[in-house]
């Protein structure tokens, strides 16, 4: 018992020294592909069409938010469901509301039927989150890898690593959509999903018993933008991959139609082509507010011990390659040496292609302030 006491002390999430001296800096890492995969395909960013994270944003069958001609439509839905959101008046934002329900308010208390939906917001740190939690923690996840063994049916695929994950593809929306189909959201196989498809994924849980409880990693949009970029000139393994990328520099790219284009809030809003405005972003920072737990990429260590503390992943033993013993070690062996890292070059702060990009990602950048304020300020009455 003094052993185990003694390793729980010890246990990373809540030795502050240890964890921030594994922290890696992703400009002096090693450039190097995935390796937790072993051959699959990453696949961690959407992987529709180049254009998803950049300025075209579309996607075929995606829908952006409904124009107020849907009336009719509008009140089929808003009359099917119950509210956790009153209604308000506006169509297309009491529509979003709608479709969200199948995530849990954030604020409510954990059920053991609620799935915690991690949010995956590309170069953000959550490739390195992902192999923590599959690997270090054992839990079985729900994300892309499962994609080589999809059938009619669900069932846990073993890697030669011992991680885990169920044969379903979080990815796309096709993969969302079939997962659904054969009744994943209330299946209870995984402890986890990872998606970035943040308004497909809650059309899986679809009852009011099974919900997804969503938490996310968010990053300086600008700099994102600028890491996103280098790594779609390499990352030759993604889905994504395009040699228009490999002509670039990082200024002709910041022009360009392919750039960032308010990624987070798009995302949030399912407004996916089209421009944005200042109600997307009112409406981003509500949803974000109310049904994600938020964490910082810039304070990593705080972020995961926050993650931690609220779903009470260090009290639970997932079974998985890594005893709980030697989960601190583990955890630290990973984040010192990051899955998917990406060294680059830095883009002066107020130069010309900061400038371009920001005018591009104004509302994102709007988002990243809001959500610092949520982890700072909010969310520490939730979780401490």
């Amino acid at each position: 018992w003094i052993m185990l006491t003694v390793a729980a002390v010890i246990y990373i999430f809540y030795d502050d020294e240890l964890l921030e001296e594994s922290e890696t800096d992703e400009d002096i890492v090693q450039k190097q592909k995935p390796y937790s995969y072993h051959g699959y395909v990453d696949a961690r960013i959407p992987t529709d069409d180049e254009a998803q994270f950049g300025g075209g944003l579309n996607y075929e069958g995606g829908a952006a938010l409904p124009s107020q001609d849907d009336d009719e439509v509008a009140n089929e839905v808003i009359n099917e469901f119950g509210h956790h959101h009153e209604p308000t008046g506006v169509v297309e934002v009491d529509i979003l509301w709608e479709q969200l329900e199948g995530y849990a308010e954030i604020s409510d208390p954990l059920d053991d039927h609620d799935l915690p939906v991690f949010w995956h917001i590309p170069k953000c740190g959550g490739t390195t989150l992902q192999d923590m939690m599959s690997h270090c923690f054992g839990m079985i996840e729900a994300n892309e890898v499962g994609r080589t063994d999809v059938k009619d049916e669900l069932e846990i695929v073993t890697l030669d690593n011992g991680n885990r994950y169920v044969n379903v593809d979080m990815s796309n929306p096709d993969g969302i959509e079939h997962a659904k189909d054969l009744g994943f959201g209330a299946s209870g196989l995984a402890n986890v999903a990872v998606t970035s498809w943040f308004h497909d994924t809650a059309s899986l849980f679809d009852d009011d018993i099974n919900k997804g409880r969503c938490f996310a990693l968010l990053r300086h949009p600008i700099r994102r933008a600028v890491s996103m970029f280098y790594y779609l000139k390499d990352a030759t393994w993604e889905n994504t991959y395009s040699e228009v990328y490999k002509a670039m520099d990082i200024g002709e790219y910041a022009t360009s139609q392919y750039s960032e284009d308010n990624w987070m809030v798009r995302f949030l809003t399912n407004q996916m082509s089209g421009n944005v405005y200042d109600r997307h972003l009112d409406l981003a920072k509500e949803v974000l507010e109310s049904k994600c737990l938020v964490g910082i990429m810039e304070d990593f260590s705080a972020s995961i011990k926050r993650f931690d503390r609220y779903f009470g992943w260090s009290q639970i033993d997932f079974g998985g390659p890594v005893s709980m013993t030697d989960r601190g070690t583990c955890v630290a062996r990973v984040i010192q040496h990051p899955d998917n890292a990406h060294p680059h070059p830095k883009v002066d702060e107020d130069g010309e292609v900061w400038n371009l990009l920001l005018q591009k990602n104004r509302f994102d950048l709007a988002l990243y302030e809001h959500a610092r304020h949520l982890f700072y300020n909010v969310q520490t009455n939730i979780v401490p």
